[in-house]
């Protein structure tokens, strides 16, 4: 898949009601499902391959995330079975999620995605702060390893916004996903586009994330905007 040609919307998944909830983001125009393997009721490989499986065949970009409990997943797994589940998803993954902290998984996690040829997303979440704008540029040059760098910090106030934009628009030159989360953080969720971001994170039914935008709203907005036809 093309990352950059278009502003891309992705919609975190767990294994519940799954066939309706692809129906209704087929009909919303959703492009990518990250399946959020940390969150499903079974974590067998072969389990997590055929949800991934039905996923593909309906048709989206599968962005695999087997998020760690200090970023906010909820199974607190070793790594040995984080790896083994990233290789499970991998036959139909575009992209692989891995956090900037999970340094012992990096390198086994570089070699599947070149030995597969899928975009590596390095992640780092703050769900506390926004860091000073210096600290967001060591962050993205710590993640220059992986292909996608991704980066969600907390909003508390309006100078939040402005850094995490402008730092995104610094390095627009790089494959970048810069979120702030919280209700003053939505604006990045729709302005962050024309900053550099690549893709936005929306929900249906129940929120994942701090200030997600629902996603009948986040299409009018992108609409209005022109970025989404």
């Amino acid at each position: 898949m093309e990352i950059g040609k278009y502003p891309l919307i992705a919609l975190p998944l767990d294994d519940r009601d799954l066939e309706s909830k692809l129906s209704q983001a087929k009909s919303k125009g959703i492009d990518l499902i990250e399946l959020r393997i940390d969150m499903f009721s079974s974590t067998q490989s072969d389990y997590v391959k055929d949800i991934s499986r039905k996923v593909k065949d309906s048709g989206f970009g599968i962005i695999g995330t087997v998020r760690s409990v200090e970023e906010g997943g909820l199974k607190d797994l070793k790594d040995s079975e984080r790896i083994e589940l990233f290789e499970a998803v991998s036959d139909y993954a575009d992209i692989i999620d891995i956090e900037l902290r999970s340094e012992r998984l990096h390198e086994d996690l570089v070699k599947l995605c070149r030995d597969k040829e899928k975009f590596l997303l390095v992640s780092y979440h703050d769900f506390e702060k926004t860091p000073s704008e210096d600290e967001i540029q060591e962050i993205i040059d710590r993640s220059s390893f992986g292909d996608i760098i991704k980066f969600a910090f907390m909003v508390k106030d309006v100078e939040d916004v402005g850094r995490i934009l402008s730092v995104t628009h610094k390095n627009r030159d790089k494959k970048i996903v810069s979120i702030g989360m919280g209700d003053l953080g939505k604006i990045t969720r729709v302005a962050g586009f024309f900053f550099g971001s690549l893709i936005t994170y929306t929900y249906i039914g129940e929120s994942v994330a701090p200030g997600q935008i629902e996603v009948k709203e986040l299409i009018k907005e992108l609409k209005f905007y022109g970025l989404r036809s």
